[in-house]
């Protein structure tokens, strides 16, 4: 199954007053292991596990070949953007395009109804675009797509531009990327992530703490998102005499 809404709450339980422990964005899949009522309970790509509302989710029609690299990017009846859009994806939603030599501009977009719409090719790039970069290249995109999140309001469990928490803006940043972390700030569950001391961090690595995740992005600066600020700010490590006292590890995917 597919998600077929532009981004789709998962909570800790089959009820919407449950927390919400992350959100699936257009076009991911997921495996159904549970039912009850109008929920399933879904397993993503990645491994996290929660409930999602049935009517977010559709039969996957076909597999995605790209992702959503704008903030948001509206999907048109029409190839002229003059008109309301009717649906609108958050950067990472994941679609099915083809292109035609009539349309310059636009790309078409097949959705798992089969409905048809037209996208912004500057809004997309080839899913597997990070897969052609070097370690140097992919540390900058790394910290240059967590930047896209730069004042984006803290919401627990987000992963839009909608809202963002601290693990959700470094998971997009790395799975955007092609490198898998956990979903949580819990360096332990990322199998591919390996402790290195605090001065050893280059752009991109990890800073964790109890309970938080920042990104480190040179100059001994840092970006997170802030629940404390209510959105994600970049700041000086050193600065945060908080951060200071709470700090586990750093960790580093290269």
């Amino acid at each position: 199954m597919v998600v077929c809404v532009p981004f789709a709450p998962l909570y800790s339980a089959p009820e919407l007053m449950a927390e919400q422990v992350d959100e699936l964005l257009y076009g991911e899949e997921v495996e159904i292991i549970d039912e009850l009522g109008g929920f399933y309970k879904v397993e993503t790509d990645y491994g996290y596990k929660g409930w999602t509302v049935k009517h977010n989710l559709f039969e996957k029609l076909h597999d995605a070949n790209h992702v959503i690299v704008t903030p948001f990017a509206d999907l048109l009846f029409e190839g002229r953007n003059y008109f309301q859009a009717p649906i609108t994806l958050p950067r990472g939603a994941r679609v099915d395009v083809g292109f035609s030599h009539k349309e310059d501009r636009y790309g078409f977009c097949v959705l798992p109804s089969k409905r048809i719409y037209y996208i912004h090719k500057s809004h997309i790039a080839p899913l597997d675009a990070a897969e052609k970069r070097s370690e140097d290249e992919i540390r900058e995109a790394i910290v240059a797509t967590a930047k896209e999140y730069l004042g984006v309001q803290y919401r627990w469990g987000g992963r839009t531009p909608y809202g963002v928490d601290c693990s959700g803006l470094c998971f997009n940043a790395y799975r955007f990327n092609g490198i898998r972390i956990w979903r949580d700030a819990k360096i332990e569950m990322s199998e591919g992530l390996r402790k290195i001391t605090l001065s050893e961090a280059k752009k991109g690595d990890l800073l964790f703490f109890e309970g938080h995740v920042a990104m480190y992005i040179g100059d001994g600066e840092i970006i997170h998102a802030s629940a404390s600020e209510g959105r994600v700010v970049i700041e000086k490590y050193e600065d945060n005499e908080k951060l200071k006292e709470i700090f586990i590890c750093v960790g580093t995917a290269f």
